[in-house]
């Protein structure tokens, strides 16, 4: 081969190896932000349902959920947790235990196990009645007031005005878990008020 003949050809081929190097350099820049853009919309996406028992739509995205969606499933929580009988507190309790948040599933287990054993020894059904709620959608509490009522053999033994509280955690993908549910304990105002008055 002729040494001017081999000059260009080097040139050739370093000519294509450049542009082949420019191209992969295109390209996986392209994917790599297209990999970005795609993780951004999956996490900042809102998702709206509607199922059909329910006539609003609910939003959920990344880290959020509207009022619709944390009064309807704190309505869920607690109607399943405070509406038992001995033969369906446990299977109210694994359904609650499923949406349960990882990090605080150990003490819920240990309360929903608790009010169970009571249950069943007592032989008690509970009925929970809601009338008002409070959502804070920023911290994902709600709070619930109603009437709790207990039967003892088919007799109501007790009908108490309560508060609970129900705690959502919501991830990054949306998914909602129950952090906690309590109840709000009123103080009496009269252990206020000093001894002699």
């Amino acid at each position: 081969m002729a040494p001017d003949k081999a000059i260009n050809e080097r040139d050739k081929l370093q000519s294509q190896v450049r542009f082949h190097r420019a191209m992969n350099a295109g390209l996986l820049g392209t994917l790599f932000f297209g990999v970005l853009l795609l993780g951004f919309v999956v996490v900042r996406d809102t998702t709206k349902i509607v199922p059909p028992e329910v006539k609003r739509p609910y939003e959920i995205g990344s880290n959020y959920a509207n009022k619709d969606y944390l009064l309807d499933m704190a309505g869920y929580v607690l109607g399943t947790v405070l509406t038992v009988t001995p033969e369906t507190v446990d299977y109210n309790n694994k359904v609650i235990l499923k949406m349960a948040d990882p990090d605080g599933y150990a003490g819920l287990k240990t309360a929903l196990d608790a009010a169970a054993m009571r249950l069943k020894q007592e032989r008690v059904t509970t009925i929970w009645v809601p009338r008002k709620e409070e959502v804070s959608e920023q911290d994902k509490r709600v709070k619930v007031s109603g009437k709790l009522k207990t039967f003892i053999a088919d007799k109501l033994t007790s009908e108490r005005e309560k508060d609970y509280l129900v705690e959502f955690t919501i991830t990054t993908s949306g998914r909602l878990y129950v952090s906690k549910i309590e109840e709000i304990v009123k103080r009496d105002p009269s252990a206020n008020k000093p001894a002699g008055n």
